[in-house]
């Protein structure tokens, strides 16, 4: 059985929220350039997905699977392989609604344990039976990794599988941190992979002062953006 390279947390330019530079189409040139076999985009609160767009990644070599960050009860969950209707919840208990009547999809507790309001903390265990993985992310260092750790243990407490994302805004950091799975190239297969914790994540630190300045920039698009749509 092959092994695929995917990543499932990207954001792109249409991003109603974060202020992301490039586009789909360049996310998925640079994908197929970084030698990625499936991808799904993620951006916030709304489904960037289309047939064409899945025909282009197609052609890449790169198989599309529709995804959503979305925030619920202002904490964020990536949705994989949602459909439009993911964009309309907003509790928790919508959330286990979705998956009861969606049972193809895949939802991953993004950075659960990272700073600010948006990260689950509590609720990752509270509703830890709404999550078929949990996040371990890009943004870290040697030194400056204490997020990640604790999710890896409630992870490995509650039986859940981990799995790398990048996080992706800044285009040239989406290869520092992705997955590995031993599977066929499709969206049950690739699920089944994951649920089962045949997962390789390969992920690279970064300096802690780079990471400062990154985020420092994501700030500042972010509220460069807002001031633009008021």
């Amino acid at each position: 059985m092959p092994k695929l390279k995917l990543n499932f947390h990207l954001h792109t330019g249409q991003d109603p929220i974060d202020a992301v530079r490039h586009s789909e189409h360049q996310l998925i040139d640079e994908a197929a350039r970084l030698g990625y076999d499936v991808l799904s985009i993620t951006c916030h609160n709304a489904l960037i997905f289309s047939e064409d767009l899945k025909q282009y990644a197609e052609k890449k070599g790169i198989l599309l699977i529709p995804g959503i960050e979305k925030s619920i009860q202002r904490k964020h969950v990536l949705i994989i392989n949602a459909t439009v209707e993911a964009q309309k919840i907003q509790s928790f208990e919508d959330l286990r609604e979705y998956r009861k009547n969606h049972p193809e999809c895949l939802t991953i507790a993004a950075h659960p344990y990272y700073l600010g309001p948006i990260s689950l903390k509590k609720n990752l265990e509270k509703h830890i039976d709404l999550f078929d993985a949990v996040e371990y992310s890009w943004y870290h260092s040697k030194r400056l990794n204490g997020p990640n750790r604790k999710a890896t243990k409630s992870a490995e407490k509650y039986g859940k599988p981990m799995l790398g994302t990048a996080d992706n805004h800044i285009l040239k950091y989406v290869n520092y941190t992705y997955s590995q799975v031993r599977a066929e190239k499709n969206v049950e297969s690739i699920f089944k992979a994951i649920k089962a914790n045949d997962i390789e994540i390969v992920s690279h630190d970064l300096p802690w002062w780079k990471l400062g300045t990154i985020i420092t920039y994501m700030l500042m698009m972010s509220w460069v953006k807002k001031f633009q749509l008021k």
